[in-house]
């Protein structure tokens, strides 16, 4: 699967601007391998609209709006290249086609797509926008999903892979533990060892047996690492991350244009105050990571950082 995110020209840009942005887009396409799934996705800013009469092979009848300049260069792109644009062709209602939210609420659009080249268009079973996530942006997320059928199963599939709380060690108690129970289980590993002569086979074995030994204390000892939150960011700015979340929540549902207009007005009051906060914080935390450094340069510890 080859995947291409871009960022298109305004409508108002001019065509020269436009026309390298589709050019360049179309060499790298062109180095796509033939037999990939090919999706392009990204904010093409560009209205399809939903009249798909003669092209049908383009696009759907489930788009919004009618189509402008840009709209007919990705129609033409998409044409050329066997591409289909997703979004166009599932019944949603407008609140899930539109993509894109003037500050002043008054204009809405879909010029944000993701398109499949046509040979997979079956694969794709459905596009929308997701008006929940919440990233202090006037777009919305676009959400596709794709079934694909793969030739041949997969066999001995291993579990993904495990990451072991290895910050423990720093507990003395735990480091002790830890090395007391590994040293047991190498000794009842040795007495198992049977003396053969070394093949491939053997190497093999017995550096299996060493992962299962480490993998086994260090599961027991250290436990598994869990998803943390980013450290740098403090729970005040978390809050205020909430808090901007919940009012694009309230704004998505309520019909009103009265109170979307002052639901518009905090959601940018209180995005601001989340970028700023967020941007204090990592100052300070930049700041506390220099001065840690300096500490352990200065007394010859800066390699154990």
């Amino acid at each position: 699967m080859t995947m291409i995110q871009c960022y298109a020209p305004t409508n108002d840009a001019d065509d020269e601007t436009k026309r390298t942005f589709y050019e360049k887009l179309q060499s790298i396409i062109c180095k796509t391998p033939r037999h990939d799934i090919l999706i392009v996705l990204g904010d093409m800013n560009a209205k399809v609209g939903n009249d798909n009469l003669d092209r049908e092979r383009v696009m759907g009848k489930h788009g919004l709006g009618t189509i402008n300049e840009n709209g007919e260069l990705l129609v033409d792109f998409c044409g050329d290249n066997d591409l289909v644009i997703g979004g166009t062709l599932f019944p949603h209602k407008n609140i899930h086609k539109i993509t894109w939210n003037s500050p002043n609420g008054r204009d809405k659009n879909q010029i944000d797509h993701l398109m499949i080249n046509g040979r997979r268009k079956n694969s794709l079973y459905d596009v929308r926008a997701m008006r929940g996530a919440d990233c202090g942006s006037d777009h919305h997320l676009i959400c596709g999903k794709i079934r694909l059928k793969l030739r041949k199963a997969v066999k001995n599939r291993t579990n993904k892979r495990e990451i072991f709380d290895t910050v423990k060690l720093k507990q003395p108690e735990i480091l002790k533990k830890f090395k007391i129970e590994l040293r047991n289980r190498f000794q009842v590993l040795e007495n198992l060892q049977d003396h053969k002569p070394i093949t491939v086979e053997s190497i093999e074995q017995g550096w299996s047996r060493i992962e299962t030994v480490f993998k086994e204390t260090s599961r027991n000892t250290l436990g598994i690492r869990q998803r943390e939150r980013k450290k740098w960011i403090s729970d005040d700015t978390w809050t205020s991350i909430q808090q901007r979340k919940d009012i694009k929540i309230i704004l998505n549902s309520t019909k009103s244009e009265r109170i979307q207009t002052t639901l518009r007005k905090e959601y940018s009051v209180k995005d601001k105050e989340v970028k700023r906060k967020a941007k204090a914080d990592k100052a300070l935390y930049l700041e506390t990571l220099a001065k840690e450094a300096e500490t352990a340069a200065s007394k010859g510890e800066l390699s154990s950082l």
